[in-house]
């Protein structure tokens, strides 16, 4: 099959991009840097640059293409995730590239679209196993362009092509973010919000990564993106302590929480134990690290 790939050179490019022309998939991969360009040729890919918000330069792009796989985003860096601002290029690579894709994957007659999404577009489900019939209740506008993208997919469906949504769960793994993460955590930063009783679902990139490539079996529609264990949250920091051998985090009330972390902290304390049966039953996939014990044990042996 001949493949799009934007955010090729992203945590879960990098993770599914090798995978992807191991079995057999002509590569071709959006990038900007020497040094992106210098790898990708190493894994077997055939970079090109594409600026993602022009028509043109997407429609020659997607020129002959069996599928699009757009995984680009633009996640600020931790320190600065509360800043409503700093998501502004992550909202454009959802919707205004989503849409000028979907417009260009049409005109080409590409069959298959596969967009990246994420779980915490979902309501507070409290202790309720959420599937993707769950109700959409985003808790801050900043998840507003992942449904926007959903849209555009659906578009692409209805035009006669096969859209896929993966949503994704809370990532994890051996990434920049994660060790920032993992930092934190060891020098006592990391408080739980509450009593921390909130469901948090959680994937590791290794198993985001398989899940892209069966993606591509997959009949049209949204799936959840999961491993099979959602833990509360004072659970998932709990058990990463523990691997740490650290101090578990203390406890801070989320009145106090909200007036550090601001809107943050709703992406912190909403409850989503995300069920991912859907996905499963498509494609065979399944997540090599069932919860975040086996998960978080995986990454910081790699640390």
């Amino acid at each position: 099959m001949k493949i799009l790939f934007t955010g090729a050179t992203g945590v879960i490019g990098r993770a599914a991009v090798p995978l992807l022309t191991a079995g057999g998939h002509d590569m071709t991969a959006v990038s900007r840097s020497d040094a992106d360009r210098a790898w990708l040729r190493d894994v077997g890919a055939h970079p090109v640059p594409v600026d993602l918000f022009d028509p043109d330069s997407v429609l020659s792009a997607t020129a002959g293409m069996d599928a699009v796989i757009h995984y680009a985003t633009a996640i600020p860096p931790q320190a600065a995730m509360a800043l409503r601002e700093s998501w502004r290029m992550n909202d454009r690579l959802r919707s205004e590239a989503t849409a000028t894709l979907v417009d260009a994957a049409i005109a080409n007659g590409v069959m298959l679209f596969v967009q990246q999404s994420i779980t915490f577009i979902y309501a507070d489900g409290a202790d309720s196993w959420l599937d993707e019939s769950a109700p959409i209740d985003p808790v801050w506008d900043v998840l507003d362009s992942a449904v926007a993208a959903e849209g555009h997919v659906a578009r692409f469906s209805e035009s006669g092509g096969t859209g896929v949504v993966l949503r994704m769960a809370r990532m994890y793994g051996p990434d920049p973010a994660s060790a920032d993460y993992i930092a934190a955590v060891r020098a006592k930063e990391v408080p739980i919000i509450g009593n921390g009783d909130n469901y948090v679902s959680s994937v590791h990139s290794a198993d985001v990564a398989t899940a892209v490539l069966a993606g591509l079996t997959a009949p049209a529609g949204t799936y959840n993106v999961a491993d099979d264990e959602p833990m509360s949250a004072a659970e998932v920091v709990d058990s990463l302590a523990d691997q740490l051998g650290v101090a578990r985090p203390s406890h801070v009330p989320e009145e106090d929480a909200r007036e550090a972390l601001k809107h943050l902290t709703g992406l912190l304390t909403v409850s989503q134990r995300v069920a991912n049966n859907a996905f499963k039953e498509a494609t065979g996939w399944n997540p090599r690290f069932a919860s975040v014990r086996e998960g978080w044990a995986d990454v910081v042996g790699l640390t």
